[in-house]
């Protein structure tokens, strides 16, 4: 891919997120506090204190608006944190102003697969959600590697994504069930059941031939990474710890159209079903937690 062509995506996937907003009709999981605690808050808060342990210096990837940076700051961490969205770096900042953790936080905008990193200066680098929005993975990993003092930890808790045969099922259900999204409006989703179905090699071939037909029309770094992710950080890190988590319920839980003393009580039923997923095949979350040393 050229590079004029590289910056207008990479351009479109900052506006996107610099955008992003609560979505009537399409809720996601971070949308409702709730249902986020039901299936990650204790994955989530488990992220937290792992990052904790291995402080004080933290470099967060894919910072966002600033929800993790700021969680680890409040236990008293040093975090700097990297977004591509410019919007989201300043309400990240604006945030640690108001909660008066300015000193502890440092936001920067930047292009993770491109942006050097400031070698030895980090006992920990975490990224949360952020990895599979990554197209030159190998290449930030290296870097990550290096911004690590000896000895230093990458924490990842991430999404790599369902087999083909789930989202299928996944398609069909949200096609099928009763959600906030209108049926009339779903049907005009149809075109994008490829690119939802489209595995990772071939999204990436999408950006080597710079044809974009595979890739998410508003945000087309989303999921250009997957089930690499893991290969990629076992390559260059020693892994401590590992486990997945979510396979598949979690998708659906927010889009579902049900009555609201339904829902948290569905939420939690759902939420069984995957953790039972799980302990059959533990291997077969779409979700990742990784611990990683580069020593």
């Amino acid at each position: 891919m050229k590079r004029e062509e590289y910056d207008i995506l990479i351009g479109r996937e900052a506006a996107h997120w610099g955008a992003v907003a609560r979505e009537g009709d399409n809720p996601q999981i971070w949308d409702d506090e709730k249902l986020f605690e039901i299936f990650f808050g204790r994955e989530y808060r488990h992220l937290l204190r792992r990052v904790e342990e291995h402080g004080p210096r933290v470099l967060e990837l894919g910072c966002g608006n600033g929800g993790t940076a700021l969680a680890l700051a409040e236990r008293g961490l040093h975090v700097t944190g990297i977004d591509l969205s410019p919007d989201r770096v300043d309400a990240a900042v604006n945030e640690a102003r108001r909660r008066g953790l300015a000193e502890r936080t440092v936001f920067l905008v930047g292009d993770l697969n491109l942006m050097p990193l400031p070698a030895s200066s980090f006992e920990c680098v975490v990224a949360h959600d952020a990895l599979h929005h990554i197209l030159e993975l190998g290449n930030l990993l290296d870097r990550v590697r290096g911004a690590l003092v000896p000895g230093g930890r990458l924490i990842v808790m991430d999404f790599v994504g369902m087999g083909t045969l789930r989202r299928m099922v996944a398609a069909a259900m949200f096609a099928l069930l009763p959600t906030y999204r209108s049926y009339r409006s779903k049907w005009s989703l149809r075109r994008r059941i490829v690119q939802f179905l489209t595995p990772e090699r071939r999204k990436r071939e999408s950006f080597t031939e710079g044809s974009g037909k595979f890739l998410h029309a508003e945000s087309p770094f989303e999921e250009i990474s997957g089930p690499s992710i893991r290969a990629a950080i076992e390559s260059r890190f020693r892994i401590g710890e590992f486990f997945t988590f979510c396979p598949f319920w979690y998708y659906l839980a927010p889009k579902l159209r049900l009555p609201g003393s339904w829902r948290y009580p569905v939420a939690r039923t759902l939420h069984a079903l995957d953790r039972a997923m799980t302990r059959i095949r533990p291997r077969a979350g779409a979700h990742i937690f990784v611990t990683a040393s580069n020593d």
